[in-house]
């Protein structure tokens, strides 16, 4: 682990020295006023049973000279007697939600996966690291190029209309391959419904994310900072449905979290 953080940050400096990032991409972009440290959890739910949670929060902070979004993401899941924690930093734009960096590593029962990329104006250089072999790749970016883990939270500041589909190009560090790959992705508005999940219920636009002719919709609020309310994905028949807040971090949050990963 050490070792890939180290490489990370070498990277990084090779990258940003010197440059910045485009202003904002190619897209419709309009970021909500997102409270500093947020933190939203779902449950989620693989052929009607809950597995696990997933926790999202996002703190204010800066990335090099930029103002930036910290994005936290947590999943605890325990399928049978395997426990799979899926961990995620991202750091992006405040202004536009151009990715800077991020960092994730998953741990299935006793084999971790970790990878690291960094945004550059041109291109993304990532760093992985599996069974003790490590791969490092450059790939293109562009304007509309983003982080796989940060697409829910792009969703929340994407303008889609019927009329107008927003197009954007996916990075995937964790692959396949290793090391990495750039996959075609598609937001459209799909329309606006009332929803129910067990936080209650929600006014919502909803959008249909197409990945490579994979499709996941995707509900947001439509008060407030626009958060996701439902994520669901028929292939894999998985769904996360937004949890009620916990009175506080310790509390009743986290001894749900521990009671369905098993810890």
């Amino acid at each position: 682990m050490l070792r890939i953080i180290c490489l990370a940050s070498a990277i990084l400096l090779a990258v940003h020295c010197g440059q910045t990032r485009p202003a904002e991409p190619e897209l419709l972009v309009s970021v909500p006023l997102i409270p500093d440290g947020e933190t939203n959890t779902y449950r989620v739910v693989i052929a009607g049973d809950s597995i696990g949670t997933y926790t999202t929060t996002a703190s204010h902070g800066r990335f090099k000279d930029i103002p930036a979004y910290e994005v936290v993401l947590v999943a605890r899941t325990r399928t049978g007697d395997v426990t799979a924690v899926d961990s995620s930093v991202i750091y992006v734009s405040r202004d536009s939600m151009v990715p800077l960096s991020s960092f994730r590593f998953i741990k299935t029962g006793g084999a971790m996966v970790t990878t690291a990329a960094n945004y550059g104006p041109d291109m993304i250089a990532i760093s992985a690291f599996s069974q003790g072999e490590e791969t490092q790749r450059m790939l293109p970016a562009a304007p509309a190029t983003f982080d796989a883990d940060q697409l829910t939270f792009l969703g929340r500041a994407l303008q889609v209309s019927p009329e107008r589909p927003q197009q954007i190009t996916i990075v995937s560090p964790m692959g396949p391959p290793p090391g990495g790959r750039l996959r075609n992705g598609e937001f459209r508005a799909k329309g606006d419904e009332n929803i129910v999940v067990p936080a209650g219920t929600f006014e919502c636009y909803r959008y249909e994310l197409e990945v490579d002719g994979s499709i996941i919709d995707l509900w947001y609020d439509r008060a407030g900072a626009r958060k996701l309310v439902r994520y669901h994905s028929a292939e894999a028949g998985m769904s996360m449905e937004l949890l009620p807040a916990a009175p506080d971090s310790g509390g009743p949050a986290r001894a749900r979290d521990e009671e369905l990963s098993g810890e």
